[in-house]
Formats: structure tokens, sequence, C-alpha cells
């Protein structure tokens, strides 16, 4: 089956928007995480980020050489009987890059998945949706194998694949394998929505941050009805075309974009500080604030203390927006600036040095000689 000149430069404009904006995204990312942790500090989803660029990319410069290379065994019954020698070896390559797609197509959405399953497992460590995240992540590993079994067992012999004409109906129209991957894809994407979508709720944050939140969950549905699309385009018989590649890059992209703009969202927030803020009543009357620096200054004093996370662990400032909103604002009250402490909470401040510094600064009367203390218990009302 051929594509005529206007679907060509309209695929070509499209695609090659996507991409742009697709490398743009993961650049911002891992930039962004570079600076803040530095190479060594990236996390694990940083790294399969990083390593999804080759496949992103392997994934649109094969869709460009089956659309602008002359076609693959995707024929009509008309194209066989026209088929010329020099046709045939243009449309077996164009048959090779048509598998090699559809191997980077998993590759890249399956390493999306396993972006947000990592950001996830830090979002509840400690908690009981943990549970939840590792069955889901066994889940995706599974559909994973399932579907490179598919793909790689789908067409017998495995040269089928790219014979021309197609010695069978499986060897172009990928059928089984489409089914199998189809399945497991749509099923893998709902259910990282359903795990996402309660700590989103439940997130103590203001409607303006969780729209912003939820516009990217939006993004996740529209992952899951183009992932359909292209197996409509792909299978339905009536609707066979081409078109089915529009959405399968489609596909791919958003959910590029997905797993990166919560991080990029971070990067935002960190640069205009008016945007960590939006939604928030402060209150400019707190007696007691952070700096952001990891030290709280109360009267006189500048007391260090380390950065923590709800769950009582050190942690680097937010590795981006989910974790941002579920562990710096979930437990978060009118000023995100105070520090709020529960009523059955006891902790310690510890002062580097004794009383005598501040005796000899002037800030503290002198006491009787060995009355000085160098540990303050307080305990929250």
């Amino acid at each position: 089956m051929s594509t005529d000149a206007s679907f060509n430069n309209e695929f070509r404009t499209e695609t090659t928007a996507l991409y742009a904006v697709g490398l743009t995204f993961i650049a911002l990312r891992l930039g962004s995480r570079i600076r803040k942790l530095g190479i060594t500090g990236l996390s694990p989803d940083d790294w399969v980020m990083a390593q999804n660029i080759l496949w992103y990319t392997l994934l649109y410069v094969s869709l460009h050489k089956i659309i602008f290379g002359g076609g693959s065994n995707f024929m009509t019954e008309e194209e066989i009987a026209a088929l010329t020698p020099e046709g045939r070896e243009t449309r077996i390559a164009g048959s090779k890059w048509v598998l090699v797609s559809e191997e980077s197509m998993v590759l890249t959405i399956w390493s999306c998945k396993a972006c947000m399953l990592f950001i996830y497992r830090r979002l509840t460590q400690g908690l009981k949706q943990l549970k939840i995240v590792n069955a889901v992540s066994i889940y995706v590993i599974i559909g994973f194998v399932a579907t490179q079994i598919a793909l790689f067992t789908n067409c017998r012999p495995f040269a089928g694949y790219w014979s021309v004409p197609a010695i069978n109906y499986q060897c172009w129209a990928y059928w089984n394998y489409e089914v199998v991957e189809g399945c497991f894809n749509v099923s893998a994407d709902l259910a990282l929505l359903i795990v996402g979508m309660p700590l989103l709720f439940k997130a103590q944050i203001p409607i303006q941050q969780k729209l912003i939140l939820l516009t990217v969950f939006g993004m996740g549905m529209f992952v899951i009805a183009a992932a359909l699309l292209c197996k409509v385009y792909g299978l339905y018989p009536p609707l066979i075309s081409y078109s089915y590649l529009n959405w399968f890059y489609r596909e791919a992209s958003v959910s590029v974009y997905v797993t990166n703009i919560p991080v990029i969202y971070s990067l935002l927030r960190e640069t205009f500080p008016a945007l960590a803020r939006w939604g928030y009543n402060t209150n400019k009357g707190s007696a007691t604030r952070s700096n952001g620096n990891g030290r709280i200054r109360t009267g006189t004093k500048d007391i260090g203390m380390k950065p923590f996370n709800r769950l009582g662990s050190t942690t680097d400032d937010m590795e981006d927006s989910l974790k941002s909103q579920s562990q710096e604002h979930i437990i978060q009250y009118k000023d995100p600036g105070a520090l709020k402490i529960h009523k059955d909470v006891t902790f310690s401040v510890q002062k580097e040095g004794s009383d005598e510094e501040d005796v000899e600064a002037g800030r503290l009367p002198r006491h009787d000689p060995g009355h000085s203390h160098s540990t303050t218990y307080v305990t929250a009302p």
C-alpha cells in the first residue's frame, strides 16, 4: 500500500515536531538532574530515560524509512501484480524497517513505564501502596516478556517478515503480536494511572497545583487512546492504512512527554518560586522559618538541620513534581515555608558548641560555672 505526497508531507511535519519536543523534554530532564545531583547521583529512572533516546530516535528513523523508502510488504493486490525486481528490493528493505519500528516502539514505551514505576516506588516507600506498585511492576515485566516472545515468534520462518510478497498474513499484518502487545500495553498503562491517581487525590495541595498534575494524567489517557487507535488502523480491515503510523508515533511521543513533564515542572518551580507557592496562603507572621538551605532561623539562633521527608529519611531537593507533591506537600498547611509538628512528636535540637559561646557574644546571661547545656529538648504542645 502506497501513500500520496500530501500524506507524506504531513507525516514528516508532524513526526519531526513531535520528535523535537520529545528530545527537548529529555534534555531538560537530564540537564536539570545532572545540575542538581551530578552524573553519579542520577537515579535509575534517569538512566532509563537516557537510553530511551536511542529507541525513540530509532523509531523516528524507521518510520521515515517506511514512508519515504518505497513501502514494505504491506501491499494491495494491484501493487503485487505490478511489482518489479527493483520495487521488490525496495520493499524488502522497507519490511525490515517495519520490524525495527515495532521493536523500537516496544522499547520506547516500556522504558517510559519503567521510569514511572521507579518514581512510584520512591513515592510509596514505607507505605502499603508499595505492594501494589510491586505487583504492577511484575505485571509490566511479564507484559514486556510476552510482547517480545510474540514479536519474535509471530511470523515463521522469521525471515518471512521481509518476504515480498509476504508468505502469510502474520508476516505483514503482525496480527497475533499486535493483539498481545495491545492488551499488555493498554492494561499496564491503566494500572499505572490507577496507582497514581490516589496519590494525587490524597495530596494536601491547592487545586491549582492539582490541576497541573491532572493535566499530566489526562495526557496518560491520551496515550491509551492513541494505542487503541493505532490498533484500529492497523488491524481493522476497512480502516487498515499507513495512518496507523501517525498514531504509532503519537503514542510514543506523548508517553515520553508524560514521563518527563513532572521533572520539568519541578525545574520550573525552582526557576520561578512563585509557581511553587501558587495557590498557597502565606503567613508572614510565622516565628519559625526555613531559609530553604536546611537551616531554621529562630530569634538570634541559626540552627542547621538535615533535609528530611515525611518518611524520616534524608533526601535531596525534590527530584520530580510527583515526588514533590506527595512528599513535600502531602502534609502541608497554609504556609508552605512554615515548619509544622504533630502533637505526638518529640524532637531534640542540638547546638554545635556550648552556651558559653552565646555568653561571650552577649546573647545569653552568664550563669554559674558548670551550668552550661549543649542539648535542648523540646516537646510539641
